[in-house]
């Protein structure tokens, strides 16, 4: 049986994004790896609205806002899926508006006995700037599996010239620019978090 690895784009860009480019990359690599079905989801295609705080899924009681939006759609590929890579820009040092309102309104599956529980979580993070906050916006998806007790899954490359997660930033040498695809680094960081994430969950899928 194949496993399901989610591609979550939390831009708000409506046209394709650095992250979003990133991203295809790792669902890429993640199909390349075995039996794995990719589908890559646009928070831009969807409304979520934010989360009001009435703590209706602290009390096991249905969200009021789920009626009015596409987070139910959302929701439903989240725990259907093995595994889920996010991928974010850097807004300000951490996720955009668009990506924290998922989170947010997810809260019902960890008042639900962690229905995200075990699925694999990979992390690819764009900016603008070279220190434009990835690390930091990296660091929210991550706290944010945990809290769901998911696993997060780094990518496993050259100790030395690749990292943990696909971050990249578009500013080059001086003040120029460069677009995503020219970041080499980027792209193979991306990849490994790819490969990653869909050889765990295969190999949770075994077990």
């Amino acid at each position: 049986m194949a496993i399901k690895v989610l591609g979550i784009c939390g831009s708000p860009k409506l046209e394709k994004s650095s992250s979003e480019f990133l991203l295809g990359k790792a669902l890429e690599a993640a199909a390349g790896t075995g039996s794995v079905k990719t589908e890559l989801l646009r928070l831009a295609d969807q409304e979520i609205l934010p989360c009001t705080g009435c703590d209706n899924c602290v009390r096991k009681k249905p969200c009021p806002e789920d009626a009015k939006d596409d987070v139910s759609k959302v929701l439903d590929k989240m725990e259907n899926a093995d595994a889920i890579i996010f991928a974010s820009p850097s807004y300000f040092g951490t996720v955009p508006g668009l990506l924290k309102n998922l989170i947010d309104r997810s809260r019902t599956f960890k008042m639900q006995d962690h229905r995200l529980r075990d699925k694999i979580v990979g992390v690819i993070v764009a900016a603008g700037l070279r220190h434009g906050g990835q690390e930091t916006t990296a660091e929210t998806i991550v706290n944010y599996a945990l809290a769901q007790g998911m696993i997060v899954a780094g990518g496993v490359g050259n100790p030395v010239t690749e990292a943990w997660a696909g971050m990249t930033g578009l500013q080059s040498e001086g003040f120029t620019w460069r677009g995503t695809p020219k970041d080499e680094v980027a792209v193979r960081n991306s990849q490994l978090v790819g490969e990653r994430v869909a050889q765990l969950a295969l190999r949770f899928q075994k077990d």
